[in-house]
């Protein structure tokens, strides 16, 4: 496969948080070479960025919390310039901040014409709460998606959790897709995380579109 793969660090964060050294040498023991950021684990970005370089690992993209993209933008640019990386992610909502998807996406609308001034591209990073439906009644993912200023870096699982076809929409946003976010469901009636190839996600036929999306 040509595309390349990085590791959510939010997934390894409780050793990151022990020691941030030692974790990111374990991550590079792994084999990865890229990673997506998700917080800086008490350390400036500087020291991050020494440290992923010490072990050969480059950043990709960052998840940035909608306060800071709201409120913070310079920070968020100057963060991305110093690592290197082009996407920038809206990765959560709180349930207050999904009362209006509107609105919502008018702010970030307005920060991705900021970062685009910088060379920078604002992603989406779905759950399934999206499926739901805001004050007015309008579902958050057609809301979001809808928005041609919004990039998507699609969650395969979180879309079928929310009982909806993953392949779907990878071909409802070809075109605005440079990320995805990848991880299986189980087949309990949980609908749990498992890992890639061991859960009930057609994985073969999903990446095999991503090639083309």
């Amino acid at each position: 496969m040509g595309l390349p793969i990085a590791l959510q660090l939010y997934t390894v964060r409780e050793p990151l948080s022990e020691d941030l050294d030692t974790g990111l040498a374990q991550v590079a023991s792994m084999g990865y070479r890229y990673v997506e950021l998700a917080g800086l684990y008490g350390h400036s970005s500087q020291q991050f960025k020494d440290l992923l370089d010490k072990h050969g690992l480059t950043a990709i993209s960052a998840h940035e919390p909608l306060h800071c993209l709201l409120n913070d933008v310079s920070d968020v640019i100057a963060r991305a310039k110093l690592f290197g990386y082009d996407y920038v992610i809206c990765p959560y909502l709180d349930e207050p901040e999904r009362e209006d998807y509107g609105k919502l996406v008018q702010g970030l609308e307005k920060v991705a014409d900021t970062l685009a001034g910088s060379g920078l591209t604002l992603c989406y990073h779905n759950h399934d709460f999206e499926w739901g439906t805001d004050s007015s009644g309008r579902r958050g993912v057609d809301v979001l998606f809808g928005s041609d200023k919004l990039q998507s870096e699609l969650d395969l699982y979180w879309v079928a959790k929310a009982g909806d076809e993953p392949l779907q929409w990878m071909k409802k946003l070809a075109g605005r897709l440079p990320l995805l976010h990848v991880k299986d469901m189980d087949d309990t009636p949980e609908k749990g995380f498992a890992e890639v190839g061991t859960g009930v996600l057609d994985f073969d036929t999903l990446i095999g579109a991503a090639e083309s999306c």
